[in-house]
């Protein structure tokens, strides 16, 4: 196997493994991120009821997911950015990932799949690249080097790499000040051989059993975390008089809020 592979995958290992820790603390103190009763009644109650989740039990364990799966996105999120920027040779992760390519600083806005955004955040997503880079210009004013933005999606089953110039539609007047924006915009493939000259984050995992030396700790902790909301929806419920149903649950959301 190629040597810089191995060097690139052990450096992978490494942050996937902080990572898998951090979700161990993520069980274990709770309160930091939400995963508490009211926690989960802060999600749409009547989403889950039409998805046929009938039992209060049922609701804790499909909001339970819910919770932890926005909170490892965005945690995934900034573990991939940080090894992107430890695998990629003139690339800097500081909150903002910056990489030097073609002779241009470029300054990414570094997205997980394409569904992370959508029609009305994608201007949004836009103009924060654009505050971005126009900051990053009051650094490099002594600079002659180029600065140059790129929109970066790293998880996607299509690959491209185009050149774009936003154009807000007629009457939307909100984005005009959008218009004229070029930036770069690579997805998928053509994202990682760009920055790392891989074809995709899964050529950094060999083993992916091997990331977690603490997963019966995680997963214990987890089902206790689990255990214990279940508990809390059900003496809730019970103080109020009300049944352990989805009917209950949408009742208590109304009561504590």
């Amino acid at each position: 196997m190629d040597e810089g592979l191995v060097k690139q995958q052990q450096v992978a290992l490494e942050f996937l493994g902080i990572f898998a820790e951090q979700r161990l603390d993520y069980y274990q103190s709770p309160n930091r991120d939400g995963l508490t009763l009211r926690g989960l009644l802060s999600k749409d109650v009547v989403m889950f009821a039409a998805r046929g989740v009938y039992t209060a039990d049922e609701y804790v364990e499909e909001a339970f997911r819910a919770k932890e799966s926005s909170s490892e996105e965005t945690v995934m999120g900034n573990t991939w950015q940080a090894i992107i920027a430890a695998i990629s040779a003139d690339t800097l992760d500081s909150g903002d990932l910056m990489t030097v390519r073609d002779g241009a600083l470029w300054v990414c806005e570094l997205k997980a799949q394409p569904n992370t955004t959508n029609s009305s955040s994608f201007p949004q997503e836009l103009r924060e690249l654009k505050t971005k880079l126009e900051i990053q210009s009051r650094y490099q004013r002594a600079s002659r080097q180029p600065l140059r933005a790129a929109f970066c999606v790293m998880r996607s089953n299509r690959s491209r790499d185009e050149e774009r110039v936003y154009q807000a539609a007629d009457g939307d007047r909100a984005n005009y000040d959008l218009n004229g924006f070029a930036y770069r915009y690579l997805e998928g493939k053509k994202f990682w051989r760009w920055l790392a000259d891989l074809d995709g984050p899964e050529g950094l995992v060999e083993d992916a059993s091997a990331l977690c030396a603490n997963r019966d700790a995680i997963r214990l902790a987890r089902q206790k975390r689990m255990a214990a909301l279940k508990q809390e929806m059900h003496d809730a419920l019970d103080e109020y008089g009300l049944p352990h149903t989805i009917d209950g649950v949408l009742r208590l959301k109304k009561l504590l809020n």
